[in-house]
C-alpha cells in the first residue's frame, strides 16, 4: 500500500505467528513420533529375520554334518570290510586274538 510515496508493510498479527509456530511444533512432534514407531517396527522385523536366518543356517550345518556322516557310511558299506567297520564303529568291537578264540566241535 502506498501512502505519500512510501511503502507501508503491515506486520504479521501475533496470533497468526503463534498459531503457525504451534502448527510447526505439532507437525515436528507427529513426525518424530511416527519415525520412532516406524523405527521400532523395522527393528523388530530385522531381529525376526536375523533369528530366522541363523536358525536356517544352523539347520543347514546340521544337514551338512549328517550328509558327511552318511557319505562315510556309504563308502564303508561299498567296501569289502563293512562288517568289520560297522562292528568297530557302532558297537566298539574289535577282532579277537588267536588265544582268545575257543573252537568247539
Amino acid at each position: 500500500m502506498k501512502k505519500n510515496g512510501r511503502v507501508v508493510v503491515k506486520a504479521l498479527n501475533k496470533q497468526q505467528s503463534r498459531g503457525s509456530l504451534l502448527l510447526l511444533a505439532f507437525v515436528v512432534a507427529i513426525f518424530f513420533v511416527s519415525f520412532t514407531f516406524i523405527s521400532f517396527f523395522i527393528k523388530a522385523a530385522y531381529d525376526e529375520t536375523r533369528e530366522t536366518f541363523l536358525k536356517r543356517l544352523s539347520e543347514e550345518k546340521q544337514v551338512a554334518d549328517t550328509n558327511r556322516t552318511l557319505k562315510t557310511e556309504l563308502l564303508a558299506i561299498t567296501q569289502k570290510g563293512y562288517v568289520e567297520f560297522a562292528a568297530g564303529e557302532r558297537l566298539g568291537l574289535k577282532k579277537p586274538k588267536e588265544e582268545e578264540v575257543l573252537v568247539l566241535r
